[in-house]
């Protein structure tokens, strides 16, 4: 297969390659429209208890939607949990999980033998977009991540998608205005699907002029960093070993996907004016600041990198909060649900009933890092089974920031959750079992993309 590259603002209209005509659609259908915010942990949003005032937009979203206290999301890194939320499967059936490498030498620049591959998402899967244009939606994506190009297969199913290359991540202003020009001029009697994806407050924390410094006085006392831990030079550079700087620089870009979020709110009610809209806001994963000795995110299962925000607004739905633990791949059977479409076999269920006010019931969630990491949340409990046979076990009640292993002392409450782990991997291999991983080679161009965001090593 030929190398697949990267083009500059890409647009594509998938009807021309096998999609279907968008067929007849019944009157009051919604409008869709899915933000998913880079990185966001959830603890840092102030609608989730954070002190400081980051997300203003998003709270005020939330006092008049249902707000989900508990959504895990089911891999730490962008690549696994997109893959996931679009088809609501766990990584071990989607099969689309590899960060940067394990890539032969050729990483390094110098190829000698193999040729660069990765995996990407599947053609055999049905993603959300897919499920949509099915029954009548207009689709249209934005994205600056490099792992969610057409490149890596998340175009499948989008009339218009829209990856933007270049040295740095696009700013969210690029995208949304983008997003909002081809939400103005689409037709009015067509629902369409809009999924924007916004990298604030991924790394580097480089917060724009309107943003810059907000909590810099809210700082509090010095935390020195250890001269033994390293720092990655991209995160804040030239900055003073004080972890304070970096949380208050990624809190400056919380700020900033705020504003863009509240932008692109505003101008989606706009321009569709008069037409019913379901809206969801998550994130892909968390992000670290050494909660569990690491930087970013990517390294373990803990919950600043799996507990992610989820909000949904849409017609019936009545403003409140949802204690009950649920999953990122339950987002997908939600808007087919809305949508009138059909919700293939995955292992995400719709949370329309729960939000719709019935009974809410916690259901066990998983997340992985496929072949090193799997971690289980349920009854209260968090168990993080490693490759190499070591287990850990947090009471979430008692211990919320998982410092305290209790797995020596409840040997009988590790054997329970391992065989609940066990049968829901069973159960993800068992449905991915048809689903054939497909790798490509990668273009050079998104290789030195990827390399100056740290992903890649250097040189």
């Amino acid at each position: 297969m030929a190398a697949i590259g990267v083009a500059s603002g890409l647009e594509r209209n998938l009807a021309s390659v096998g999609l279907p005509d968008l067929p007849t659609t019944p009157r009051g259908r919604p409008d869709i429209l899915l933000v998913t915010i880079d990185a966001l942990r959830a603890d840092h949003l102030s609608s989730y208890g954070y002190d400081r005032v980051t997300s203003t937009a998003i709270d005020d979203f939330a006092r008049h939607a249902v707000r989900f206290d508990n959504a895990i999301a089911q891999a730490p890194y962008t690549k696994a949990s997109v893959a996931s939320i679009m088809t609501g499967l766990y990584s071990s059936s989607h099969k689309t999980v590899t960060a940067s490498v394990p890539f032969p030498e050729t990483m390094t620049g110098h190829p000698k033998t193999a040729p660069i591959v990765t995996d990407i998402l599947p053609a055999a899967v049905t993603t959300l977009a897919e499920g949509l244009h099915q029954v009548g939606y207009r689709t249209l994506g934005y994205t600056a991540n490099p792992f969610l190009s057409e490149a890596f297969g998340f175009a499948q199913g989008f009339d218009l998608f829209r990856f933007y290359p270049g040295p740095d991540f696009a700013g969210a202003e690029r995208l949304v205005a983008d997003a909002l020009d081809a939400v103005h001029h689409a037709r009015p009697a067509v629902p369409l699907f809009v999924w924007v994806h916004l990298m604030e407050p991924h790394s580097p924390y480089t917060p724009p002029p309107w943003t810059a410094g907000r909590f810099e006085t809210t700082m509090g006392a010095p935390q020195p960093i250890p001269d033994r831990i390293p720092i990655p030079g991209w995160l804040l550079p030239g900055s003073p070993r004080d972890r304070r700087l970096y949380v208050a620089a990624y809190d400056d870009e919380i700020a900033a996907a705020d504003v863009a979020f509240g932008t692109l709110l505003r101008g989606f009610r706009d321009g569709r004016w008069g037409r019913a809209q379901a809206i969801v806001v998550t994130a892909d994963h968390g992000e670290q600041f050494l909660d569990h000795g690491g930087w970013e995110h990517g390294s373990n299962l803990n919950d600043e990198l799996i507990k992610v925000p989820l909000v949904i607004k849409a017609p019936t739905l009545k403003p409140g909060i949802i204690h009950a633990q649920v999953q990122l791949v339950d987002i997908l059977p939600t808007l087919l649900e809305f949508a009138g479409g059909s919700v293939p076999p995955i292992a995400g269920h719709s949370l329309l009933d729960m939000a719709r006010g019935a009974a809410s019931t916690s259901s066990p969630a998983l997340s992985e890092i496929v072949g090193s990491q799997y971690a289980l949340r349920d009854r209260g409990l968090k168990l993080i089974d490693f490759d190499d046979g070591r287990v850990e076990l947090f009471d979430l009640g008692r211990d919320p920031f998982e410092n305290h292993d209790i797995a020596s002392g409840n040997p009988a409450e590790v054997h329970r959750m391992r065989g609940v782990l066990n049968r829901m991997l069973q159960q993800a291999l068992q449905m991915g079992r048809t689903i054939r991983s497909e790798r490509v080679p990668v273009d050079p161009m998104l290789i030195e993309r990827l390399r100056s965001l740290g992903y890649v090593p250097q040189h």
